[in-house]
């Protein structure tokens, strides 16, 4: 089955949840606690489809996975995704002395593998994880100015770097689909800092690596305005593009691909994370109904929400964010 199809099976709304460390928050788990033990990884994924039922399970993937296991140092909030605080690779001799994971020996990898499998195996749904893609974790390897200061004065060292980048993010996503992941988002917001001529060289071709023969459904998620990046991404072998909460998905509409699936973008900040839950409501509710005319609409939240996000409005997209055409068109009309 196609993502497509999957997501018109019904006549509803279909709900891509983005809840990236809402759940250890609600359970008092840190996450350490969690990333240690599939047991827990599966007990947070049942809790938080009982709680905010998606189209998708969520499961609690590691935003920075790659960085952990390569020795990249971190900080390590107890409740949210953990951070980069310092950037190693200075050159291209550092760039040698690191290797591609195994993901089947390297134990955090392998750990998070085998979660990946339990809750596959017990949750009928698909298994969405948002994976650090390649460009971003080279910023996050050798810095954000040292990478573009290198783009003019050592464009071989960029290329390897990427190259590098490129095999660790193809090999991992390559070991959660064998897991039974169904969906993949590489998550690139770094690209921002990069100009669109650069795309097809610098982001496209390791897309194309990793998406390549991999048999699972293909996003690609990128922050901020991407009316003029985007283009670039379609001519990859994916299946969806995942649009930050500024974009006008309507306006997006009007040229994008019919066979491929939009993907958006209730506000995670101000919407999910300051509003009411009624306003969360109205707002869900009027997202759809503006889209409910394309057959290649998936809602989603613009990037994911902040841990602190009150539970009532989780419930309230919830909720509505998979309610039928219907009902939503009876909301609207009080």
């Amino acid at each position: 089955m196609t993502l497509m199809e999957y997501i018109n099976q019904e006549d509803r709304g279909y709900l891509l949840p983005f809840m990236g460390a809402n759940g250890p928050l609600m359970t008092g788990k840190t996450m350490e606690e969690i990333y240690s033990s599939p047991q827990e990884q599966l007990e947070l994924a049942l809790e938080m489809d009982r709680r905010f039922p998606g189209d998708f399970i969520y499961a609690l993937d590691e935003g920075n996975i790659f960085c952990d296991v390569l020795g990249v140092p971190l900080k390590k909030p107890d409740y949210d995704f953990s951070m980069v605080v310092d950037h190693p690779v200075k050159n291209g001799e550092d760039l040698k002395k690191l290797k591609v994971p195994d993901p089947y020996r390297e134990e955090r990898m392998a750990r998070n593998l085998e979660s990946l499998r339990l809750i596959a195996e017990t949750i009928d749904k698909p298994i969405y994880i948002s994976l650090q893609g390649p460009f971003t974790l080279a910023v996050q390897l050798t810095g954000a100015t040292r990478l573009l200061k290198a783009t003019i004065k050592d464009p071989e060292f960029v290329r390897e770097l990427l190259e590098f980048t490129g095999r660790v993010v193809a090999t991992y996503a390559k070991s959660v689909v064998e897991a039974g992941v169904k969906m993949i988002s590489v998550a690139e917001p770094s690209t921002v800092m990069i100009a669109p001529r650069f795309f097809p060289e610098m982001v496209v071709r390791n897309l194309e690596r990793i998406f390549d023969g991999l048999e699972c459904w293909r996003c690609v998620h990128i922050c901020g305005d991407t009316t003029k990046i985007y283009p670039y991404i379609l001519e990859a072998p994916i299946d969806a593009f995942s649009f930050d909460q500024i974009m006008n998905l309507e306006r997006v509409m009007e040229n994008f691909p019919e066979d491929k699936v939009v993907i958006g973008n209730l506000d995670p900040v101000y919407l999910l994370g300051r509003s009411s839950a009624e306003e969360v409501v109205l707002e869900t509710a009027t997202l759809h109904k503006r889209m409910d005319r394309y057959n290649n609409y998936l809602m989603g939240f613009g990037c994911s929400c902040s841990n602190a996000a009150p539970l009532e409005n989780l419930e309230a997209v919830s909720k509505w964010g998979r309610a039928s055409y219907e009902r939503i068109e009876g909301y609207l009309k009080k």
